[in-house]
């Protein structure tokens, strides 16, 4: 066990460091939907991610102490930990250096991209967990041939698929690590290893239909007494458990997926979304840190020509997708498969280096301690994130500026701060919620009008024919619709 801290440390710093920079309350954005769609057992946006929505629900009612919203974060740190972890484990496995392990684990944990997904509600923290894990386990078992990691690979590979499926951009490095050893496998084990795969990730499925028509059955959106049709956001997103919803909402139907495979073989995605994903990085790694990661590939194709190879393929498939996904406001979250195999690239520069000076293998450990530590004290700032409270302002001023039967539009940025008030914290009182743009509810305001008060919230919103917007003096970005 004594040899065995370094990873138990590669695990416990980076979630001690994540859950004291945990955030405490709601935010905006994707965040706040994944802060409130797990407690109330709702419909996120596509996919779904029914695996995320399913553990978040189990992991924020169990927990407890603390915010709805402080849960989830927990629980992104617990995620991120791990991932971190995993890649301790894989390092280690190669280098058969603890503590070199644990250095590439901090370094992967301590950057910005996996340190700030690891504060805050988000389903990439999840899948990048099942993304070191898959990983990991078939590494493992193309070097020791134990079909138990050859199932665990398969079994965390499938689960990943129903987290998020950025996950399937795993598939080309597996196959070629599975057709590197297919030798060491009887005849039916593949077909049992795809089959457990599909199971791990059809078991998910089932809930997005089925509590699509309960929220139905039991009248549970209150967006639907505004008359609107049925698949509104938080609740019944796509409203799964009609097939065509069901097809629109797994499938990604109301997002360009198909430009993100498609930025693949583009030839604008390898130029300026090239260069800044290569900037993201160098910051994400510090440029010491990437110039020992390009050295990793070096001395790890040197090693084992497949493993790297196929480590190269787990990590570049993302890039170009997150480049080239045109809806995406936060590409830089998909990048995080590319930066779990950075960190184990790290790991084959530091023990090629330790082989090499028998008399100060402590060396690359310490070197590796340092890049961590750098990248501790310059991503500090965000620490201060844990006590941002710009989501509660918003939510407190709705709350003293408008009547508590107000019908409140507001935009996505918006919305889920005002969502998480009203289903988790129930404190918007008889207020209703509808995330979407003013302009495309336009026609349903002067039916809304007529019975209740009408506030856009956000940015200047469009205006609507026959009513002008009134800004509410003690919150700016706080509208009244009043007719002319």
């Amino acid at each position: 066990m004594k040899g065995r801290w370094p990873l138990v440390l590669a695990w416990l710093l980076p979630l001690l460091v994540y859950a004291l920079s945990a955030r405490r309350d709601v935010w905006f954005w994707d965040t706040g939907e994944m802060d409130t769609v797990p407690w109330i057992l709702g419909i996120a946006h596509p996919t779904g991610f029914p695996a995320y929505v399913v553990s978040g629900f189990v992991f924020s009612h169990v927990l407890p102490f603390g915010s709805v919203a402080l849960r989830m974060s927990l629980m992104s740190a617990l995620a991120m930990s791990g991932a971190a972890w995993f890649v301790a484990r894989c390092v280690d496995d190669e280098a058969d250096n603890p503590w070199i392990a644990a250095g590439c684990a901090w370094i992967f944990a301590f950057g910005s991209i996996a340190w700030t997904r690891g504060a805050r509600a988000e389903v990439h923290a999840l899948a990048a967990f099942t993304i070191a894990a898959t990983i990991f386990f078939a590494l493992r078992w193309y070097r020791t041939e134990q079909r138990r990691d050859f199932y665990l690979a398969s079994l965390a590979w499938g689960v990943g698929l129903a987290v998020h499926p950025v996950v399937v951009l795993l598939l080309p490095g597996l196959l070629l690590l599975f057709v590197a050893r297919l030798y060491a496998l009887q005849g039916w084990e593949p077909a049992v290893a795809m089959l457990l795969a599909l199971a791990a990730a059809a078991i998910w499925y089932p809930y997005l239909p089925l509590r699509s028509a309960y929220v139905t059955a039991h009248a549970l959106d209150p967006t639907r007494s505004l008359g609107l049709p049925i698949g509104g956001a938080f609740w019944d997103y796509d409203h799964p458990a009609s097939w065509r919803g069901f097809v629109a909402l797994a499938g990604g139907g109301d997002f360009d997926v198909s430009g993100g495979f498609h930025a693949l073989f583009s030839r604008s995605t390898y130029g300026t979304g090239l260069a800044a994903y290569a900037v993201q990085f160098v910051n994400e790694f510090t440029p010491f840190g990437t110039i020992v990661a390009a050295a990793g590939v070096v001395t790890g194709a040197l090693r084992d020509r497949i493993r790297t190879i196929a480590l190269v393929l787990f990590g570049i498939a993302c890039i170009p997708f997150g480049i080239g996904f045109p809806p995406e406001s936060d590409p830089n979250r998909y990048f995080l498969t590319s930066f779990i195999v950075a960190a184990i690239f790290i790991g084959e520069a530091a023990a090629w280096l330790a082989q090499r000076l028998p008399r100060a293998r402590v060396l690359p450990a310490v070197i590796l301690a340092g890049i961590a530590c750098a990248l501790l004290v310059e991503n500090r700032w965000i620490f201060t994130e844990a006590a941002d409270a710009s989501a509660r302002a918003l939510i407190s001023g709705v709350q003293h500026a408008t009547p508590g039967n107000a019908v409140l539009v507001a935009n996505w940025e918006d919305a889920p701060p005002l969502a998480y008030a009203a289903y988790v914290e129930h404190s918007l009182d008889r207020r209703i919620v509808e995330a979407a743009w003013l302009s495309d509810v336009a026609d349903q305001v002067p039916r809304w009008a007529a019975t209740r008060p009408v506030f856009a919230i956000g940015e200047p919103p469009d205006e609507v024919p026959g009513y002008r917007l009134a800004a509410v003096r003690s919150q700016a970005l706080i509208y009244r619709l009043v007719p002319r």
